[in-house]
């Protein structure tokens, strides 16, 4: 799936989820993960985010841009289906007006992810790839299991019907974070994709956020909250998301001992798609 193709799908299915557009039934059984044929799928996420500081040392505008490739391969295990992820690709930087550029890439990264998924998409993480140099400071791993595979409702949807979920993580090492989720999932219907049918699944989220971080031996207190609103396209052919689509916007503040806290806003998209 090219970058022409996605996009326009972005565009055309985001148009059809606020339309209320369905052009067929719910599945007749519920939604549920299984272990595809063949075995085995290549995710590509691509995360761009523009972070705006309102600091006393005046307004800046910090940009972000990552991408993975992973690939997945899925066997049947107690408690559901075992998920195990090496990272084919990895690309990250950053442009600070007060750093300058920094970058980090495939040779940043080693180790494998490790997950068991239970048939609605419950996630118990046992392992994640290790970043080391720049992209510690560019990249995270924890999110990722959560961002791949998206909750499923317990029993048939209709269209229109909606199911909740919340999901929270976090990171110690190089930055103490926690982050969570709440996120409304609503069938909207079939669409065509490609010569292919999936079921467009709208998806409203509330996201919160806090960060303690070190910087030069400064410490600093970070705290953000708003929204993430997009899509998930469900291909029921394979048990797996085919694309999931999610446009945040959240704002916040952050604190440094002997200064007035000064506000900060995040916004931009985050994709992700089956490539093969």
């Amino acid at each position: 799936m090219n970058r022409r193709n996605l996009l326009a799908i972005i565009a055309t299915v985001t148009v059809a989820a606020c339309a209320g557009y369905s052009s067929g039934p719910a599945p007749a059984r519920p939604l549920a993960y299984e272990v595809p044929s063949p075995p085995m799928a290549t995710y590509r996420m691509a995360d761009s985010a523009t972070v705006s500081v309102d600091s006393p040392m005046g307004k800046m505008a910090i940009t972000n841009e990552s991408s993975v490739t992973l690939a997945l391969t899925f066997e049947s295990a107690p408690g559901g289906i075992r998920v195990t992820g090496s990272v084919e690709d990895l690309a990250a930087s950053q442009n600070n007006p007060m750093s300058g550029i920094q970058s980090a890439d495939q040779d940043d990264v080693s180790g494998t992810l490790e997950l068991v998924m239970g048939r609605r998409g419950d996630v118990e993480v046992t392992s994640l790839p290790e970043l080391s140099g720049q992209a510690e400071q560019l990249f995270s791993f924890p999110s990722i299991a959560y961002q791949l595979f998206p909750r499923l409702p317990d029993n048939v949807v209709e269209p229109g019907g909606s199911w909740v979920d919340t999901v929270t993580w976090s990171t110690t090492e190089p930055i103490e974070s926690t982050s969570g989720a709440v996120l409304t999932f609503t069938l909207v219907g079939d669409t065509l994709v490609d010569g292919r049918t999936l079921l467009n699944i709208a998806v409203a989220s509330e996201v919160t956020g806090g960060a303690e971080i070190d910087q030069g031996g400064m410490p600093m207190t970070q705290s953000m909250e708003g929204t993430a609103t997009g899509f998930v396209l469900w291909d029921t052919e394979r048990g797996l998301p085919a694309y999931q689509y999610s446009e945040r916007a959240m704002e916040g503040t952050t604190t440094i001992p002997g200064m007035a806290p000064f506000g900060m806003t995040i916004s931009g998209p985050v994709r992700v798609w089956l490539e093969r």
